[in-house]
């Protein structure tokens, strides 16, 4: 048993002794050392079954993941697969107040605020673009699952420092010589993590496409940003709704999935797309491995001003 934490939210994840043996230390680093005293409110039980399938209960506030037997033979798989119901999950049993953005987040401003950088539909570069930023300004917030509240209209990351990241292997060699895993935790990641669970403003959005020159940057004024930022405010609730849009999944259909109850009422993502055009949004060119030092230095020059 243990926590995953958003804020002050909380997903309680039970492992069945029917689940791979190996789910137990993968779930206990996603918590660290937090374990729940009282109950949560909020549950997701992981079990062994004859299929793949999850089921979330809006209404009840539990998730249920089973697993089948022939899934135990790929760990990383596993663990991707688990990490993602539980976030996704947590973000559609929510009420509104928080939104589940694809993409990665560091400090800036001496840890005062936050910079995402966030898939804009074509989903390379987001977690090494971030990791480069952060070894040379601020702290990683969260890689993937980028939980983001709206107070009085301003965006604000919650840092998840006890999730991993997931270094491509042809980035590892330039961001995490000594990695050996698919998953890397703040132990094993060269830039430092943040401390603490409060949400930091947003006060710059980063959306990489390969469609520039590395290094190449092109600020986005706010219409054309909120087209552009609907994939990352969309990703994770269309994921977890049809799991075959996923690079990286466990289940092979969206039969395997099941929601119930009733989600909030208000069209809560078009508001949060009207919140996040209003910070600054540029897109950076960015291209092969050798190429992140260029595009890292161009995100660098912008964050300081520089002409």
């Amino acid at each position: 048993m243990s926590l995953l934490r958003v804020g002050n939210r909380a997903l309680e994840i039970r492992i069945a002794g029917s689940a791979p043996r190996c789910l137990r230390r993968f779930v206990a680093r996603l918590a660290g050392t937090e374990l729940p005293t009282v109950p949560t409110g909020q549950g997701m039980q992981v079990s062994g079954g004859h299929r793949t399938r999850l089921t979330v209960d809006v209404n009840r506030g539990e998730v249920l993941l089973e697993l089948a037997a022939e899934l135990a033979g790929d760990p990383a798989t596993l663990e991707i697969g688990v990490l993602q119901a539980a976030a996704r999950s947590l973000a559609v049993m929510g009420d509104g107040e928080l939104a589940l953005l694809h993409g990665s987040a560091v400090t800036a401003d001496g840890g005062r605020s936050a910079i995402a950088v966030l898939d804009g539909g074509r989903g390379q570069g987001k977690t090494s673009l971030a990791l480069g930023v952060a070894a040379h300004e601020g702290s990683l917030l969260v890689d993937e699952f980028t939980f983001t509240a709206f107070r009085c209209g301003q965006p604000c990351v919650v840092p998840m420092p006890t999730l991993p990241w997931h270094v491509r292997a042809d980035m590892a060699p330039l961001l995490a010589p000594h990695a050996t895993e698919r998953l890397l935790y703040a132990v094993d990641l060269p830039a430092p993590t943040t401390a603490g669970h409060r949400p930091l403003p947003l006060s710059l959005i980063v959306i990489p496409d390969q469609g520039l020159a590395p290094g190449e940057l092109r600020e986005t004024p706010a219409p054309a940003a909120r087209d552009l930022l609907r994939v990352a405010v969309t990703d994770h609730e269309a994921k977890l709704r049809d799991p075959t849009l996923d690079h990286v999944s466990i289940f092979s259909s969206a039969d395997e999935v099941t929601i119930s109850g009733s989600l909030p009422a208000f069209n809560f993502g078009e508001k949060a797309l009207d919140a996040l055009a209003a910070v600054p949004v540029i897109r950076v060119g960015v291209g092969k491995p050798d190429d992140l030092p260029t595009s890292v230095a161009a995100v660098m020059r912008r964050i300081r001003g520089d002409s």
